[in-house]
């Protein structure tokens, strides 16, 4: 791959990560927790996003993200809106 294609597809992958950030971070679900908190699941999302997973598999990748890795109970969380407005962000890029 030469280095400008892979500079330009970095800077790309940098931006559609800071907007799923963006995302992310408006759900409030650690008030006043650092930006940067759920960057893993902003990379996961962002990595399944690009191989094109389907809804499903995203919101089953939420809601386990959220519930085994962050302690969020079931009730806590809505992983299905999750998943709708990360998809509908996604589908008009």
């Amino acid at each position: 791959m030469q280095l400008g294609m892979k500079s330009r597809l970095n800077k790309e992958y940098k931006h559609r990560l800071d907007e799923l950030r963006i995302i992310v971070n408006s759900w409030n679900l650690i008030p006043d927790s650092p930006i940067d908190e759920f960057d893993s699941i902003n990379h996961l999302l962002l990595s399944q996003l690009y191989k094109g997973t389907d809804e499903f598999k995203i919101r089953q990748l939420i809601h386990f993200e959220l519930t085994n890795n962050y302690g969020f109970s079931s009730h806590q969380i809505n992983a299905q809106e999750m998943t709708t407005e990360v998809v509908n962000w996604w589908n008009n890029l």
